[in-house]
């Protein structure tokens, strides 16, 4: 499985988010439950660039590599309306390795095991721990489905 790489301009996304770990898996459920209420909620977002796709911002923790912060957003062209009980994020640019995890979200981890312990220490990139990571998915996206989900992680040349 080899990535494309591209960057990535700085962009503004609106959605809601959680805090949650990987330990005994919480985060399955809890983003399970995230994106439900979310998408319950996707049509009250206004200015949507791509009104198809989704972007699930998640930021690891540096001093806590088990817990993350996490966005379950769409990317909008003007933050002049965010509604109740959701959160503007400004995502940085970014050089992304681009890789496509195709099969239940519940193997997930299965990609990224493969990207961060194979492919990331063979490449000539490294992590870049000011950017954010991204999962984009199509709006029709369900959890019990074989559907498609692109994973951005962001990186940068080693030095």
């Amino acid at each position: 499985m080899q990535p494309k790489i591209i960057e990535r301009d700085r962009f503004t996304v609106i959605g809601m988010d959680c805090l949650t770990t990987t330990e005994d898996n919480e985060n399955h459920q809890v983003l399970i439950e995230l994106w439900n209420e979310f998408k319950s909620r996707i049509d009250e977002v206004q200015n949507k660039k791509n009104p198809t796709k989704m972007v699930g911002v998640y930021e690891q923790r540096r001093n806590y590599p088990n817990r993350f912060s996490y966005v379950a957003s769409v990317e909008v062209n003007s933050l002049s309306e965010i509604p109740k009980g959701m959160i503007p994020k400004i995502v940085n640019g970014s050089k992304y390795a681009v890789f496509t995890h195709q099969g239940e979200i519940c193997d997930i981890d299965k990609t990224y095991n493969y990207i961060y312990e194979e492919w990331l220490p063979e490449s000539k990139y490294e992590k870049n721990v000011n950017g954010d990571n991204l999962e984009v998915f199509n709006l029709e996206f369900s959890e019990d489905d074989n559907s498609d989900v692109d994973l951005y992680i962001a990186i940068k040349d080693q030095e």
